[in-house]
């Protein structure tokens, strides 16, 4: 393994010199040439460092330790976690993330391998990775989408708020029932649940008639038998919120099996305004989240933590924007 000797000797410089260099001393006088120079000849040695002695020497590791539970992220969820990694980057930090129920209970033994200077957490912890992570005296900034009993959601975007401008736009639109589908996912979580209870509070807030809904089997086979359980004998058009766009391409795909016409006897409105969306025939509207803004809020947060300067300033547009498409079409 390369030692800060070797750069030091290929350098032409003493350790001392490659320790306030490679640890970005600048309490001490090294020209701005020689630390390029010592920059240099360590990239091109492969000298890499020991994260676990470089949190040694700072009382802190470099690392922002995203904990994901066993969720499905993909799409938009990928955007994010990418914009979030490019942010924390500005200030020398690695973002980094963890996924899975596996270390759940067991965070002590994760921190004890990871150098994490802030922990970013996207459900509550239980008491015992809680405590953990206060012995440890690690931070934690808290992106939680779903509301739990004491601990409220901590993000702009709400599920409650994702489900209403559906319902809004589908009222907007002319249909007077409603219904509400989503796709079982086993790497879902609570999410899907939470929306189709959301659905009802608002529906019967609106005054909505018997409004309906169903978590169904991933196959359109199964999405068809719904539709058909709900339009038979039904001449009102019916206006259907969809927890996610891939669901929505998949209730307009079954509608063809049912005889029914996309937005004439049915609307759909999906969530996430994936690309699939804006591609599909009929093309179907979407909830776009905006997660740079989200993105951006957790950076700042973890900053602020970490007694960063920071130049991210609280986002004041719109946490979702409504996207209209061919779906929803139906004139009033």
């Amino acid at each position: 393994m390369l030692k800060t000797s070797d750069v030091a000797r290929e350098a032409g410089v003493s350790r001392a010199t490659v320790s306030y260099v490679l640890n970005d001393r600048r309490d001490v006088r090294v020209s701005e040439a020689t630390r390029r120079h010592v920059i240099d000849v360590a990239q091109r040695l492969g000298y890499s460092g020991s994260p676990a002695a470089r949190a040694l020497r700072t009382g802190r590791g470099d690392v922002v330790l995203l904990l994901l539970p066993a969720w499905e992220v993909a799409g938009q969820g990928e955007l994010f976690l990418h914009q979030l990694g490019n942010l924390v980057a500005q200030h020398g930090l690695v973002g980094l993330r963890y996924e899975g129920p596996h270390w759940q209970g067991a965070l002590t033994r994760l921190l004890a391998r990871i150098p994490a200077a802030c922990v970013v957490t996207f459900d509550p912890l239980n008491s015992q990775d809680a405590h953990a992570l206060h012995t440890a005296g690690i931070p934690e900034v808290a992106f939680w989408q779903l509301d739990h009993p004491g601990q409220p959601h901590t993000t702009s975007i709400t599920q409650e708020g994702i489900v209403e401008t559906q319902i809004d736009h589908l009222l907007d639109r002319g249909y007077q029932r409603l219904a509400y589908v989503a796709l079982e996912e086993s790497r879902g979580g609570s999410f899907p649940e939470t929306r189709v209870a959301s659905f009802h509070v608002i529906c019967q807030a609106r005054g909505i008639p018997d409004p309906v809904s169903a978590i169904v089997t991933n196959d359109v086979a199964s999405v068809t038998r719904t539709l058909q359980s709900w339009t038979t004998a039904q001449s009102q058009p019916l206006g259907l919120a969809a927890w996610n766009d891939l669901t929505a391409l998949a209730i307009t795909s079954a509608a063809a099996s049912c005889g029914l016409q996309v937005p004439r006897d049915l609307g759909v409105i999906g969530g996430d305004d994936a690309p699939m969306a804006a591609l599909a025939n009929p093309s179907i509207s979407s909830v776009r989240f905006n997660l740079t803004a989200e993105a951006e809020a957790i950076a700042a947060r973890v900053a602020t933590k970490l007694g960063y300067q920071t130049d991210l300033e609280p986002s004041t547009a719109a946490p979702m924007t409504l996207v209209p498409r061919q779906s929803t079409a139906r004139s009033n």
